[in-house]
């Protein structure tokens, strides 16, 4: 089926990741709900638990800034590019996270489970982190 005319930069955004069903509640907003599951986590570090605040902070800023561009008379296409940034941006961290939780099921010895939560934890922050760095920037 092809496009309307005008609207054939649809084909050009790469493919669109959704949200993993287990994201959808306790609220209707996926990001948030990733970050209730991180925050509930006994094991997470200081450094995962900075960069989750900076993530949620910057997350809500960096969706005011999209709310305001679509406001000024930006194209469909570029919306459409900035909520893609997101949910890429937001898909690493998702990775990162179900790579660090699903250390829970690692049979070996404590010493080693906690080695490999440690660099886990160190890259989940960096990817919190990363995106922290691009949010709201105009």
């Amino acid at each position: 089926m092809s496009l309307p005319e005008g609207l054939g930069w649809l084909d050009e955004l790469p493919e669109e990741w959704e949200w993993p069903p287990e994201l959808d509640a306790p609220t209707s907003f996926p990001e948030i709900n990733l970050a209730i599951r991180i925050l509930s986590c006994d094991y997470v570090g200081y450094r995962v638990l900075i960069a989750l605040g900076r993530y949620i902070s910057e997350n809500a800023s960096y969706m005011m800034w999209v709310a305001k561009v679509k406001g000024s008379g930006a194209t469909a296409k570029d919306v459409a590019i900035l909520g893609h940034i997101q949910l890429e941006q937001a898909r690493r961290i998702y990775e990162a996270w179900r790579a660090f939780e699903e250390l829970d099921r690692l049979d070996a010895p404590n010493e080693v489970v906690g080695e490999r939560r440690s660099v886990a934890g160190d890259a989940l922050a960096a990817v919190l982190t990363e995106r922290c760095g691009h949010a709201g920037s105009s």
